[in-house]
């Protein structure tokens, strides 16, 4: 299969927002920037599946806070969806490179069940990358996670605002093209995360909007708190 990888590379900087602060964001937002096709009212759905290797190398260097790590996923919109994204992510410090190829839902299947063979139909450096990855580390499926996104781009840098909440996930069932997947809220109060991505700069005009929020960075990671059960009993 032709390569048909996407590889990204930007800063990405969270920050915990309010409710109340959501709400206003999104009209702020919406004003100034291009809104993603679907974010409707209360924003698409994301969905996805994180591995880990059998000693949760992921999970325990990310624990310890290393500047440099990485973590691969298989990503969909909707449990009906045909295809997945296999995606690696690595953090260097604030910047992040993401690589991605897309992979017919079979074998999308197939990785769940730790058959990697299935990748190496795929004409992609990035896909040849994962497969070895994967198959010398023995990766496995750790945490499904799904939360609702809002999305307000500028084409100039990449910039790149999301707004995410409604976070759920689930630590046995791994059913990525589950509808029926049970998801457990990952918080006991209603949590907001304002993603700002953005290649060498963005612009004063947008950082404006946040200014008077007087928010602090956060190291908040979905994968992590979507571990809960294995943080609390094994980790």
């Amino acid at each position: 299969m032709a390569d048909k990888t996407l590889k990204v590379s930007r800063v990405e900087l969270k920050h915990h927002i309010n409710y109340f602060q959501y709400v206003s964001l999104s009209h702020k937002l919406a004003n100034v920037l291009i809104e993603d096709a679907h974010n409707g009212d209360r924003g698409y759905v994301v969905r996805s599946l994180y591995f880990d290797d059998y000693k949760n190398s992921d999970f325990y260097e990310k624990l310890a806070g290393l500047e440099n790590r990485k973590k691969i996923r298989l990503r969909v919109y909707s449990p009906t969806d045909k295809k997945a994204k296999l995606e690696i992510k690595r953090k260097y410090g604030d910047s992040q490179e993401k690589k991605t190829v897309l992979i017919d839902k079979a074998d999308a299947e197939e990785l769940i069940k730790q058959n990697y063979e299935v990748l190496r139909k795929y004409e992609s450096e990035t896909a040849r990358s994962i497969y070895h990855i994967m198959k010398l580390n023995r990766m496995k499926p750790v945490v499904l996670i799904e939360y609702r996104r809002k999305a307000f781009i500028h084409p100039m840098n990449s910039i790149r605002i999301t707004l995410d909440n409604d976070i759920r996930s689930n630590e046995i069932n791994f059913g990525l093209f589950d509808e029926k997947v049970v998801l457990i809220p990952t918080d006991d109060y209603d949590t907001n995360i304002l993603e700002i991505k953005y290649n060498n700069f963005i612009f004063k005009y947008i950082t404006d909007i946040f200014a008077p929020l007087d928010l602090e960075r956060q190291s908040y990671s979905k994968y992590m708190i979507g571990r809960g059960l294995f943080e609390r009993y094994m980790g």
